[in-house]
């Protein structure tokens, strides 16, 4: 007789599958998973196109790096020599011309007309002799304006009164560079840099004037840019001398020039391409040349390495699309379904099974998940039941604790009554004690509606104030949108003694005690919230903290570490304080045993101001 295979172990189902014949297809079925797949990955070298890929690119980009490196700082070098050149050339045009200047100045017998013919005639022969000097001011101490450029006439009185004469007062017999960044001397077409030297006679030491070397500062560096290569000078203020009237757009970036004197990186990005910076320092003269290189027109064989590594790219992936073709109906696909029914069964459909036919890896993976989902329903059905006799069990106990605390309390109430002599209100008491035992004790329901409770707690109230009548009132008031809802029985009646006995009791005047009950939204969801106030003394911070915390416990955390551990901490607690709040503890564990752990109680104190629990309740719409 064939079993049914909700009864069969593993070696059941194994032994059912053999018992089949098999055909080619189921051999070729039952072959390892581990074959089916190399028989695929075999067509596909991906790892090596990618490993040869890499490497071909990073080699290849650093050898155009290196080249680049080469290129920028070959031009740099000629450029910071040719520019070192100009500026010696201006140094020394200086000097002979302060030599000259000497000999006329020291001739007496020379007349004015002649030594001015001779002055003009020198800087002139100079501007031919120097390379890279556009135009030659002198101002000797007479006042005396000579010119080598017939448009800096007009400009007389700003260059005697400029800074740069001020300047060159006090410097001795140097030549300096001076500051290009308000050279007056600079027109429209044609920008300036100026070497500056205070003319001092080689023979009398007596000074002669100031002389002024103008030199067209496109000339310094203009014939070193290309199309892939840019330089900028600098001076020891960071300011960028470049050059003028060219129409490539980064040299109308200013922002962009100006970073360049403080970039620390020798490879940058702009406008989404790449730049290789180099740069240089000109001795004598700490001015800066940056060189800047655009290594994407620079790499002009990289084209050519896309259009390989494109081919090549293709073809592995159309390789790739093959197989992942025939992995999909061979490898794939009965993952998938072992994907999907391990899914199903994880969510709860524990009557699930697989109906592998292969024997290869899934086909047994499939197989022993059947033995162990048919295992795990049978240990949930057990575990199901010990749970909920564990439950039972838990909810007895708890009750049985708490239910003795008011009895013994009102006992008391009743002897020291009939100890004062006050046997009529004692027989009240015992009276209103066998109406409020009625109330609470009649029925074997263990959860009762919140108008019911409400109306056991204002028979415990009465009976309280017969005793405390010179020390509190009190208030009920709850809205009729949750006398319906469902509360443990006996859930008030703990908060509210704690009222009595840890806040109005010790408090030297008249307390108050006040229930409500309101309707409120907590996360999209309607809630029943029920609140006990008192005036009392309130709760210490430290002493709230450690009450919230226990109140928080986590309810698998409590049955893990057993109900009498949980017992000993409310005990713990209470022993610093010598009260009692195992009742509090009490209410709040059976609402989470009963509605689940985000309903439950908490506490909100103010030390010499009073008390509120909040009870939270799922809220029941039946009216």
């Amino acid at each position: 007789m064939k079993k049914d295979i909700t009864d069969m172990t593993l070696k059941d189902m194994e032994a059912y599958s053999s018992d089949r014949k098999k055909s080619r297809t189921d051999k070729a079925r039952n072959i390892s998973i581990k074959y089916k797949i190399a028989s695929m990955t075999v067509l596909v070298a991906l790892i090596p196109m990618v490993v040869l890929a890499v490497m071909m690119l990073f080699f290849y980009n650093r050898a155009i790096i290196e080249r680049g490196n080469r290129h920028i700082e070959e031009n740099i070098r000629i450029m910071s020599d040719r520019i070192v050149s100009v500026l010696d050339n201006g140094e020394l045009c200086s000097n002979n011309l302060t030599i000259e200047f000497s000999g006329f100045y020291n001739d007496r017998s020379m007349k004015q007309v002649t030594r001015d013919n001779k002055i003009i005639s020198q800087m002139s022969q100079s501007l031919l002799i120097y390379n890279g000097i556009a135009s030659i001011v002198f101002i000797d101490t007479s006042g005396n304006y000579y010119v080598t450029d017939p448009e800096l006439l007009d400009l007389e009185e700003e260059i005697k009164n400029s800074d740069y004469v001020q300047e060159l007062e006090d410097a001795g017999g140097k030549t300096y560079l001076m500051d290009p960044t308000c050279n007056i001397m600079t027109r429209d077409d044609k920008e300036i840099v100026t070497m500056g030297k205070h003319m001092i006679n080689i023979v009398t030491g007596v000074p002669i004037g100031y002389i002024f070397i103008n030199m067209d500062k496109d000339y310094l560096i203009e014939s070193s840019s290309s199309e892939i290569s840019y330089y900028f000078l600098y001076d020891t203020n960071g300011y960028s001398i470049s050059v003028s009237g060219l129409e490539d757009p980064i040299y109308d970036d200013t922002e962009f020039i100006n970073s360049l004197y403080e970039e620390e990186k020798n490879l940058i990005k702009y406008n989404k391409e790449n730049y290789l910076i180099a740069r240089d320092t000109i001795k004598g003269y700490n001015w800066t040349i940056v060189g800047v290189t655009n290594l994407n027109r620079f790499n002009v064989t990289g084209s050519d390495l896309r259009f390989i590594l494109l081919i090549t790219g293709g073809v592995t992936a159309a390789l790739l699309v093959i197989s992942m073709f025939f992995s999909a109906n061979i490898v794939t696909r009965p993952l998938k379904k072992l994907h999907d029914g391990a899914q199903e069964i994880a969510e709860g459909n524990m009557s699930f099974r697989f109906r592998f036919r292969t024997k290869d890896e899934i086909g047994r993976l499939g197989r022993i998940f059947n033995y162990m989902t048919q295992r795990n329903l049978e240990l949930l059905k057990q575990v199901d039941d010990e749970a909920k006799k564990k439950r039972e069990y838990e909810l007895a106990l708890i009750q049985e604790q708490v239910k003795p605390h008011f009895l013994y309390n009102t006992l008391d109430i009743i002897i020291m009554l009939n100890e004062m002599g006050r046997s009529k209100e004692a027989t009240r008491v015992t009276q209103k004690l066998a109406n409020y035992y009625k109330n609470s004790l009649s029925g074997s329901e263990e959860i009762v509606t919140v108008s019911r409770e409400c109306q056991i707690i204002r028979d415990y109230l009465e009976l309280q104030t017969m005793r405390y009548g010179d020390k509190f009132t009190y208030e009920i008031d709850v809205a009729d949108e949750i006398r319906n809802s469902q509360v443990p029985k006996m859930t008030l009646q703990p908060l509210v003694e704690n009222a009595i006995y840890h806040g109005i009791k010790n408090k030297p005047t008249w307390g108050r005690i006040t229930v409500t009950g309101t309707l409120e939204e907590k996360n999209e969801k309607k809630i029943a919230v029920l609140k006990v106030s008192d005036d009392g003394i309130g709760i210490e911070q430290d002493e709230l903290q450690k009450l919230n915390e226990l109140l928080k416990e986590d309810l698998k955390k409590s049955f893990d570490e057993g109900e009498q551990d949980n017992e000993n901490k409310a005990s713990d607690h209470d022993g610093t304080k010598g009260g009692s709040h195992f009742g509090l503890y009490s209410v709040s564990h059976r609402i989470k045993l009963y509605f689940g752990k985000e309903y439950g109680a908490y506490i909100e104190s103010e030390e010499g101001r009073g008390t509120t629990i909040i009870i939270t309740l799922p809220y029941d719409d039946v009216r």
